[in-house]
């Protein structure tokens, strides 16, 4: 048994080493690996894949700039990113360096939004829309610049565009009521305060209702006398041939002749006299209007003097003593400017103001002996909505920053139309709802 384990290991010794499974696989392995990576390194220098990476890169940057504040930079890098993004359209990644074009012109026009250069914000929304005519922030973003230019029917048309993609969108349907809103208030600022077009309808009806009434009755006919006895027949006339053109003159003439007034010798001559209230029947006297105004077609009252008068008193009653201590108080209204005025149409009456004037305050907190003071300016006061009243808060001597002056801002508030509780602006609100209805019960 030893000599045939020794000579099996003697000729096992002899015979060529046999490669096991293994190391076939490593070698394999090792060729593939190869291949593999040079694979990738042609994908990843593909010219599609590198202007890919250049365009993500450029909008990083602009975005990093703008979070900065820089927006010039921000819009460089921006239009850089949209043109490498450009070059790369029609390949298979097409899809990829379309959205990142949109992308970069749409952020490019933001950053023009928030630097107030309205054109060149267009522009880029423009660029972006012929990329792609859906995309909803550059229609929305247009529509804004077109708000801001005072071309409200492109403004009102690219935000219903984009509101008919995202129906759900409450920014956009807000942003069409301020076009509204906003172009109500140019045209009455253009047309004036004191415009009546508004009355124009109502008046043309009371002039058709008086031509109505003053125009005279038709007289009926004479009777027809009686039919005179036939003539002697003669031969009928060849009749001329109808000529059109002659027709067509004959319906386009008006009909001739024209009515008047003639005076009567017998009238009696109408001399004014001055008519006294007290002496006429009550139910003579209109509901609405003056004595004189008996028809009750339009009277106007000008009611400005007692509405600076009224302002000026209830605004120099405002007075908040405030929750931590300290108050605040409006010492009392000036620079009024505008007009009010109660106007009677048609029996009815519309109370008109528009009125810009400014509310001065005085603050004082606890632990601080300074007296800070500023004013409330009212820039729009037009109407009885408070929801459409514009304001302003303005320091004359205005505390320090840091909690002063943080305290000091919660204590007067921010605006009329919505003003918080307990502040002065809310205060100021509630004098000029009281305003309001006083004016109404006039």
């Amino acid at each position: 048994p030893a000599f045939a384990i020794m000579a099996a290991q003697t000729a096992s010794a002899a015979l060529p080493p046999t490669p096991s499974p293994l190391s076939e696989a490593g070698d394999l392995g090792a060729g593939w690996g190869g291949q593999q990576r040079r694979e990738q390194d042609e994908h990843f220098n593909h010219p599609t894949n590198a202007a890919i990476r250049e365009a993500t890169t450029l909008k990083e940057t602009g975005n990093a700039a703008f979070s900065s504040g820089d927006y010039d930079a921000a819009v460089g890098a921006y239009t850089a990113g949209a043109a490498a993004a450009a070059e790369v359209e029609g390949s298979w990644r097409s899809k990829v360096a379309l959205d990142l074009q949109t992308a970069c012109l749409c952020n490019g026009a933001q950053a023009r939004l928030k630097q107030t250069r309205w054109p060149e914000a267009a522009e880029l929304c423009t660029l972006a829309l012929k990329v792609d005519g859906k995309c909803v922030k550059a229609l929305f973003r247009r529509g804004c610049a077109y708000l801001e230019l005072k071309d409200y029917a492109q403004a009102r048309r690219d935000l219903e565009l984009a509101a008919e993609v995202e129906p759900k969108n409450t920014i956009i349907a807000d942003k069409l009521v301020d076009v509204e809103r906003i172009k109500m208030s140019d045209a009455k600022k253009s047309k004036g305060a004191n415009n009546y077009e508004r009355f124009e309808i109502d008046l043309l009806d009371d002039e058709e209702d008086a031509k109505q009434e003053a125009k005279p009755s038709t007289p009926s006919p004479p009777p027809s006398a009686p039919p005179k006895p036939a003539a002697a027949t003669k031969p009928a006339a060849t009749p001329a041939a109808a000529d059109p053109i002659a027709d067509e003159e004959k319906e386009r003439k008006p009909a001739s002749g024209y009515r008047y007034w003639s005076k009567s010798p017998s009238a009696p001559r109408v001399i004014a006299q001055k008519i006294d209230p007290a002496a006429l029947p009550a139910a003579v006297q209109p509901a609405a209007g003056s004595v004189w105004n008996a028809a009750g077609t339009y009277e106007e009252k000008d009611q400005t003097e007692w509405a600076r008068g009224c302002l000026t008193e209830l605004l120099g009653q405002v007075a908040l003593e405030l929750v931590e201590g300290g108050s605040v108080r409006c010492t009392a209204a000036k620079g009024f400017q505008g007009d009010a005025g109660i106007h009677t149409v048609r029996g009815k009456k519309r109370f008109l103001f528009d009125l810009k004037f400014s509310v001065p305050f005085e603050l004082t907190l606890p632990g601080c002996e300074q007296l800070f003071s500023g004013e409330v300016e009212v820039l729009d006061f037009s109407t009885h909505d408070q929801s459409d009243w514009e304001s302003k808060v303005s320091w004359d001597a205005k505390p320090p920053a840091g909690p002063l002056y943080s305290r000091a801002c919660a204590a007067v508030g921010k605006e009329l139309a919505s003003p918080a509780a307990n502040t002065l602006c809310a205060e100021v609100a509630k004098a000029l709802a009281s305003f309001v209805a006083t004016f109404k019960e006039r």
